[in-house]
């Protein structure tokens, strides 16, 4: 009898186990066969982005000041992780002394064009640096993968005019860094500025606004201005506004004023803050100044806000700052109040210093804030268990979180001040009305509501 081969049967089973282990191999792999994030075939987790990320501007010859164009980099920096900030680099010799330059991030790419869907600080022209930057809310992830370019016009007079362009994210091919080495607790200081009326034709009769100080690395600090305009200037000042508006850090105290610019040979660091775009509903302006938060914050000296560069006689918004200002900067604390954490659980007052009533009692007990009090907030939970305060929207007003802002963090009145402790501000009115409860950031069973005692009621400090 002929014996059969084993053959067919063999090469089946071979086949079969080999199909198998390529199902198994393919299930497995979902991010692509190439170690530079290549697809053959679907690539579903996108590669690792860096902490910052840098795109070429390149200058744009035009008919207007600055016929030649200005060069410069848009930096990329993650600054948490829903947290962008933006920075400009532009070869401030180029830059046109008498102006400021809008800048913004529009969509699609510069060939195509697109809508303004970031504002960035605009540069003012007679800076010695010709740097900005903006804290955008956004991951760095996002930005890296964004359909976008960046323009920096002329001036407000003339946007149509571009003396600088270059294409971002998905449109670009950035150089990429270590990024920076940030505070794990970094502090924040918030200075008022006060009504300075002028002849000028941007707010006459002045404006409200603040300046806050946010310590960024040990020799880095971001400076930003912002006004009290609950809009755009141009919307503020009710009418059309051509010009951009231009801040400054000056030597000495308001008492003594004037006071030159700081500058890097007095001072170590240059006070020349950006400018702020007219059209941006914002209304503010930020720079990275290279000094340490304790030097600024300390630091003998005040702030103009000027109606722009060709008219910087007329300034409508001032005050001092650091060493000068006293209980303007850093009031007097009116009650402290001290919190902790009961696992991530629930909040409970531990102690409260200056008053009676604030603390209704047990786990995350309702807090009574009387208006017109300042208060301090000593955060015992530390940073794992940041504290904010929320409308009834869930939104933040205050936020201890360094990863996004509250919307009142800025507010003159308010005058947040935020360090690796806890949190300092005035309960104002309007504060008092947009408040509904405060909160752990990371967890959200940790959450109470606060309600208000009017000062007008005999309540607040010493008792109620």
């Amino acid at each position: 009898m002929r014996q059969r081969s084993l053959f067919p049967f063999t090469r089946l089973l071979f086949i079969l186990v080999l199909a198998a282990g390529t199902v198994l191999l393919a299930g497995c792999d979902s991010g692509g066969s190439g170690m530079d994030g290549s697809d053959d075939g679907g690539m579903d987790n996108p590669p690792d982005v860096a902490d910052q990320i840098s795109y070429d501007l390149t200058a744009q010859s035009n008919d207007g000041a600055v016929p030649e164009g200005v060069s410069g980099t848009v930096t990329f920096w993650r600054a948490g992780p829903d947290t962008t900030l933006v920075t400009l680099d532009l070869d401030a010799e180029a830059t046109a002394g008498g102006v400021s330059h809008p800048a913004h991030i529009h969509a699609n790419s510069v060939s195509d064009g697109g809508d303004i869907e970031y504002y960035l600080s605009a540069v003012n022209g007679d800076s010695p640096n010709g740097t900005t930057a903006r804290k955008i809310g956004e991951s760095i992830e996002f930005f890296a993968d964004f359909d976008g370019h960046v323009n920096v016009h002329e001036s407000p007079a003339n946007l149509g005019t571009y003396v600088a362009q270059g294409n971002i994210g998905a449109n670009a091919e950035g150089t990429t860094g270590s990024g920076l080495d940030l505070v794990e607790n970094p502090s924040t200081k918030t200075y008022p500025l006060s009504v300075s009326t002028t002849d000028g034709s941007v707010f006459p009769n002045g404006v409200t606004g603040s300046v806050t100080f946010q310590e960024l690395t040990g020799s880095k600090t971001l400076v930003t201005y912002e006004l009290d305009t609950n809009g755009s200037v141009s919307d503020a000042n009710g009418g059309n506004v051509s010009v951009a508006q231009i801040g400054h850090i000056h030597q000495e105290s308001l008492e003594e004023a004037p006071g030159g610019i700081a500058n890097s040979n007095d001072d170590g660091f240059s006070g020349y803050l950006g400018s702020i775009d007219p059209t941006d509903t914002a209304a503010r302006s930020s720079r990275v100044i290279e000094a340490s938060y304790d030097d600024l914050t300390s630091y003998d000296g005040y702030v103009n806000i000027h109606q722009s560069n060709a008219n910087a006689g007329y300034v409508f918004a001032q005050g001092n700052i650091g060493a000068n200002a006293g209980n303007d900067g850093s009031s007097e604390v009116d009650v402290t109040v001290t919190i902790d954490n009961v696992d991530a659980d629930a909040w409970e007052v531990t102690s409260v210093e200056d008053a009676s009533g604030v603390d209704g009692g047990g786990e995350n007990p309702t807090l009574t804030l009387t208006t017109d009090t300042r208060y301090r907030f000593v955060n015992d939970g530390g940073s794992t268990h940041p504290l904010g305060f929320q409308n009834s929207s869930d939104e933040y007003l205050l936020n201890q979180n360094q990863d996004e802002d509250g919307s009142f963090e800025g507010d003159s009145g308010v005058n947040y001040e935020e360090d690796s402790e806890g949190v300092t501000f005035t309960y104002t009115q309007d504060l008092a009305d947009a408040v509904a409860d405060y909160r752990c950031t990371v967890h959200p069973s940790m959450e109470g509501s606060v309600q208000t005692e009017s000062s007008d009621d005999g309540g607040g400090v010493g008792g109620y």
